[in-house]
């Protein structure tokens, strides 16, 4: 193991994350940072969305906080660019700038791709360290589109970044760690996927007849229309029970066609919705994880959340869905996860009828979510950064 300076007493510690998935990956951090040095201070600068990942944490979150439409895929086609110009890129983009350069950090962890890891170069920081959430050499293939690389490939200009500039880099899985050890970054590690952290949880008890299902329709603003194809397939089984953790914009209705029981609801869900022998209990996003271990399959429509059920073995059904989950990210979350993702076309009777082969086949259900776990490693990711970053070690790992 190759040793640094550990942080000094309060150091000032920045994350700084560019996408939700990424917030969420910055927020474990964060807490494993403040359980083994809180004397730290911690802040957060999520340059996509919100931040509420870091609501509940201990890191102080800073800069400007403006959900674009395109989600942080800003870079990949000329309507998303346009469709962030109008919502104020630039203006929000700048005051981040700002943010960055008045950070005055000991310690700059940039969290998300080569676009972060640039912007992580200008806190004055005394040390930089890089945790790549998104790529991997998993999702490497010939003739790539010019507007995927940052989010598909390890560039050469990242290796030169890394390199240089960011001496503790921690990726998503052991392969790319060993393909970036070969190509110049040597310092790369894999000491898990902060993904899987926090997911522990006694699954949910809800009775109810035919396949248990999750339903993943995202958080972004196909999620509404993600649903609604979902719910169609689910009137075509002849019995399911369903769980929708819930965490796109606005409240959810039950959609034309479907009743709402007057009667209290049981099992911590907020609604039941009914449709002949089809059962759907709404449960907070903070049940998330309960949902996915009660559930026997997924259906979806999203980013993190697919990952995260196929890393605790439940195989997902994904269709690709609006501008931000086109079939082209679908094919790249494929090559990541394996086959503990099956691509369907969006439409509700192909959907359903993968449903009804899946429930009379345990065997491939059990093959397929062994694959997602072992594209997604095992918990603990986090708590073993935060160490490495507070202590100012790189791990002996894969």
């Amino acid at each position: 193991m190759t040793t640094a300076t550990p942080l000094p007493t309060g150091a000032r510690v920045l994350l700084a994350s560019n996408g939700h998935g990424e917030d969420q990956v910055g927020a474990r951090i964060a807490e494993a940072l403040h359980a083994v040095r809180p004397d730290l201070r911690l802040c957060a600068l999520p340059t996509v969305g919100d931040g509420r990942a870091y609501a509940a944490g201990p890191a102080r979150v800073i800069g400007p906080r403006a959900a674009l439409p395109s989600g942080g895929r800003t870079v990949e086609g000329v309507g998303p660019f346009l469709d962030d110009l109008r919502a104020g890129l630039v203006r929000v983009t700048v005051e981040q700038l700002r943010q960055l350069r008045r950070a005055r950090a000991d310690a700059t962890v940039a969290i998300g791709d080569v676009w972060i890891q640039l912007l992580g170069l200008l806190p004055d920081a005394g040390r930089r360290a890089a945790v790549q959430t998104l790529v991997s050499v998993r999702m490497h293939r010939p003739g790539l589109p010019g507007r995927h690389l940052l989010r598909e490939r390890f560039t050469v200009a990242e290796r030169r970044l890394l390199r240089a500039a960011y001496p503790q880099t921690f990726v998503r899985d052991p392969e790319s760690a060993r393909w970036l050890q070969a190509h110049g970054v040597p310092q790369a590690r894999c000491v898990g996927n902060p993904m899987m952290d926090r997911l522990e949880a006694a699954p949910l008890e809800e009775d109810g007849s035919g396949p248990r299902i999750v339903l993943l329709p995202g958080t972004r603003g196909h999620a509404r229309r993600a649903l609604g194809a979902m719910l169609a397939a689910l009137e075509r089984l002849p019995a399911v029970t369903a769980v929708l953790p819930w965490a796109g914009d606005g409240p959810v209705a039950a959609p034309a066609g479907w009743r709402q029981d007057a009667k209290p609801v049981e099992g911590g869900a907020s609604a039941t919705w009914r449709r002949g022998r089809a059962t759907v209990r709404i449960v907070a996003p903070a049940r998330f994880a309960a949902a996915i271990r009660w559930a026997e399959l997924a259906i979806g429509a999203a980013g993190t959340a697919h990952e995260q059920a196929a890393g605790l073995g439940v195989p997902v059904i994904a269709f690709a869905c609006g501008p931000l989950y086109t079939p082209a990210f679908l094919a790249n979350q494929r090559r990541l996860l394996g086959e503990a993702v099956h691509a369907v076309p969006d439409d509700p009777v192909r959907i359903a009828a993968v449903v009804e082969a899946w429930t009379t086949a345990p065997e491939e259900r059990r093959r397929r979510g062994a694959v997602g776990r072992e594209r997604m490693g095992p918990p603990g990711g986090a708590a073993r950064i935060a160490d490495a970053l507070a202590t100012g070690a790189l791990p002996d790992g894969r």
